[in-house]
Formats: C-alpha cells, structure tokens, sequence
C-alpha cells in the first residue's frame, strides 16, 4: 500500500495536494460535480436538501529548512460540500472534498484528489457509512525531487489510485487500486471516475477488519472531522477508520473569535494509532453555531511545501 497506510486515504489526500459493486453504483449516480444550486466560482446553500457547498482558491509557499522563500497565489483550486437529509434513523450525510492544480499556475505539475463519503443513520451513531474516491499517484518527497519532477518530459499519462470501503456496526472492509489515466484530467472528469470505479469490478485484494468495541459503523475522516466541529468544544476528540487503520483526530478551537464575528481558528492533529505517525492542520469556520465548512483550511504535505485555500466570495 506504500505511503497510504501512514495516514490513510482522505489524509493522503490532504498530504499528496498537494461493498464493491454497491458503492460502484452510488458513486456512478452520484458523480463529484459542482451542485445545481452553485454559482460558478461562489458559495450556495440549498435550504430543502441542507446543502453547504464552498469553492476555493489553493495559495502555495516554498519552504527551505521551514523557512518560506517563494510564495505563489491560485496554484489550484478546491472544493467541499457537505449535504444532510432526513432526520434520526432516516438521516443521510454526504460528505464531500476535492482539490486539485492548476499546471499553468504550479510549474507543469498536474495534481488531483477527491473523496466523498456517505453515511447512513443517526447521527452520532451511524449504521453504515460507504466511501470512494481518486487521487493522482505524487513521489515528491524533497524539494530537489520536485524540481527534477517539473523537468522530466510528461508523458501525457498519470498513475492514479482509487480507494472503496464500506464501514458497518463494528466491521470495515475496503481496497486501493492503481491505474494509468490522461494527466490532464479533473476531478470531475467522468471518463476518470468510471476507469477507477472498473478497476473494482477486478480481482482485487479486499481487507477486512473487526471492531467489536463499536455497536455502530467506524466513522470515517470527513465525517468525524464534521462530528467534531459541531461541538464547538474547546477541545474535542474522537477516532475514525480508513483503509483498514484507526486514527486519532484531536481538535483545540480557539475559546473567542477576534475580533468579534471574524472565522473561530481550529488547530487539528491526526494520530495513526498503530505507527504513532501524527499530521498536523489548521482551519478556519464561520462563528455561527451549526457551521462547520472551512471558510480556509491550511496543511503542510510535504516539508518544503505549505497549502492555504481560501473560500471564494459567494
């Protein structure tokens, strides 16, 4: 599994940018695009199906021994949604995030990435939650590999990988498939969604684990994270499952905002609880009670690279 074990999925995700057929099928019927009642570039919230849909801007900084040297704007872009309908038993939550960059923006790199996650049941208890997604295969691990990154001739193909799992009460199974697809494709591309939904429908290693201590399904990464900052605890903590791997995600929100009415700061921290291996990030939410969109979110995925994305105006 390579680097994917470290963190999981939608922590490499984070880290790189920058049920088989049943979940198949979902991912088919509900395909990563921008919803209908978003404005090109802008922000939306659909009052009947409690939708919250934010677009963003990806600001880039260089860094030389944690020291930043080059600063770039709109390297790329994002975005993440989070939709709820039905109330108790009934509820339904889809969890949504993507990123990805701008070649003409960031040197010829062409980098992309998105998870959704489904979950069904109540809310601090669910009874199922299902969850796909695709990013492109990054080995830059240094600076200097990044650069010899950018000069080596592009083939006009990237290696991409695909995740599928399904948590239920005390149970998860899931699987990561690689595949060769065009470089120039987006997130949304639906030729890239069904060539990573095909990859499943091979003989694929499936991994399963048990985890008798849950009565209800693992949460999962966006799911947990959305969990905990409805809280709006001073400290709140809680695990989820990815890939077969328990993690720890710890959050400290800032007791006030300052001044008055401006974005609560939350400082985030993911621990792996087999390797002890922890990922550290920052986001930023509307002081209204109930919100829990980033209206900016920052991470470090490599040493010498730092991340902000900031919300475009609605």
């Amino acid at each position: 599994m390579g680097g994917y074990s470290r963190r999981g999925f939608a922590g490499f995700i984070l880290t790189q940018l920058f049920r088989p057929e049943r979940i198949g099928n979902w991912a088919a019927a509900c395909p990563p695009i921008t919803s209908p009642q978003t404005a090109p570039g802008g922000n939306a919230v659909a009052s009947a199906s409690r939708t919250t849909v934010r677009r963003y801007r990806a600001d880039a900084v260089i860094l030389l021994f944690g020291i930043p040297i080059y600063r770039l704007a709109g390297v790329g872009g994002g975005q993440v949604s989070v939709e709820e309908t039905g109330e108790g038993a009934e509820m339904r939550r889809t969890l949504f995030f993507a990123a990805g960059s701008d070649p003409k923006r960031a040197h010829g790199f062409k980098r992309l990435g998105w998870i959704r996650e489904v979950a069904l049941g109540p809310e601090p208890a669910p009874v199922e939650v299902e969850y796909f997604g695709v990013l492109t295969s990054s080995p830059e691990e240094s600076l200097e590999h990044a650069r010899k990154s950018i000069a080596a001739p592009q083939s006009g193909r990237n290696l991409y990988s695909a995740v599928n799992g399904r948590n239920t009460a005390g149970h998860s199974r899931s699987a990561i498939t690689h595949f060769e697809f065009a470089a120039d494709a987006s997130w949304s591309d639906h030729g890239l969604i069904d060539q990573a939904q095909s990859t499943f429908q091979a003989n694929v290693r499936w991994r399963e684990t048990s985890w008798p201590s849950l009565d209800h399904a693992p949460p999962t990464f966006l799911l947990q994270l959305a969990t905990l900052l409805k809280q709006r605890a001073r400290r709140a903590a809680g695990r989820y499952v990815y890939n077969e791997q328990e993690y720890l995600l710890e959050l400290e929100t800032s007791p006030k905002s300052e001044p008055p009415g401006s974005p609560l700061a939350v400082r985030g921290k993911i621990r792996n609880q087999r390797t002890r291996d922890q990922t550290a990030f920052r986001l930023w939410t509307d002081s209204s009670p109930g919100s829990i969109v980033p209206v900016r979110f920052e991470f470090q995925p490599r040493a010498f690279l730092r991340l902000t994305f900031e919300a475009l105006p609605a």
